[in-house]
């Protein structure tokens, strides 16, 4: 499929990524002379009565998600149709997402990880309060800019992609990154984000997954049976206040896991307090 010169009054300038729902492209807002990025749906998905719902749950996550205001969260401006391909506009983001870093080797000090996750944590204190749980933390949905600012990107529409489009054959991706509620199909709330964000940590501390496999039925097994190794057996360079930190993170069982974002990011933070 060719790209649109336009959607809406956007100017399309560019190819950002592509998905199972749909592709993402950079855009530019002649009105208010600023960069956006328009996330689509694919035109094949809206033919079938699924994807109708789809498109209804897409629009209402839009809604939910565009009152958001907060600074480590990218913001939506606008849900509208063009020629029967609906879209979202974005704020545009000038930086990189953490998965493409971490692919390119970038390792991180503790200090640089309590930071980036402590914004992560600070963008979810602010949502769960609000009743909106992300369920896709992973590092492809955190984006560092230029100036190293964190911005966690597609809050709700997450849901949509893992709850819809997996029943439409689909591919879900990696469960790496996925509570062990999320493995077993269960309801989750806030929790299940929180365990995302330890997997995140986790990663950033030892530069490795916590848990890992050959395929995702393996990957499934480890987070649901497994306990990763500690960090600091993995990195010496990482303080011992971490193990403690990501043992409640990873807890298979929701209670023993930190209840709220805001508890989590207060012992991140005293781990790297100088003594």
């Amino acid at each position: 499929m060719s790209q649109p010169q336009t959607l809406g009054k956007y100017q399309i300038q560019g190819l950002l990524g592509k998905g199972a729902m749909g592709v993402v492209y950079k855009g530019f807002d002649p009105n208010i002379a600023r960069p956006v990025a328009i996330k689509t749906i694919h035109a094949s998905l809206l033919d079938t009565e699924m994807g109708r719902e789809l498109l209804d749950r897409f629009r209402n996550e839009a809604q939910a998600v565009g009152r958001l205001n907060h600074a480590n969260i990218v913001s939506i401006y606008e849900f509208d149709q063009d020629k029967g391909t609906p879209y979202f506009v974005m704020e545009y983001v000038e930086g990189h997402d953490l998965k493409t870093l971490l692919k390119d080797g970038r390792k991180y000090s503790p200090e640089e990880a309590v930071h980036i996750v402590g914004a992560i944590l600070s963008a979810l204190d602010y949502t769960h309060k609000l009743g909106i749980v992300h369920r896709d933390i992973k590092p492809a949905n955190v984006f560092i800019t230029h100036n190293g600012q964190i911005k966690l990107a597609d809050f709700g529409i997450a849901r949509v992609d893992n709850a819809e489009l997996t029943q439409m054959g689909s591919v879900l991706g990696t469960p790496s990154y996925m509570s062990p509620e999320q493995c077993k199909g269960q309801p989750v709330d806030a929790r299940s984000d929180l365990f995302s964000t330890g997997v995140v940590l986790y990663e950033l501390l030892v530069g490795k997954k916590p848990f890992a496999g050959d395929n995702t039925h393996a990957i499934m097994h480890s987070v649901l049976s497994e306990e990763p190794e500690r960090p600091t057996a993995k990195n010496q360079s990482v303080p011992k206040a971490f193990d403690g930190i990501i043992k409640k993170a990873l807890a298979k069982d929701v209670t023993h896991r930190y209840q709220t974002a805001a508890a989590f990011r207060d012992e991140l933070q005293k781990a790297v307090v100088p003594t």
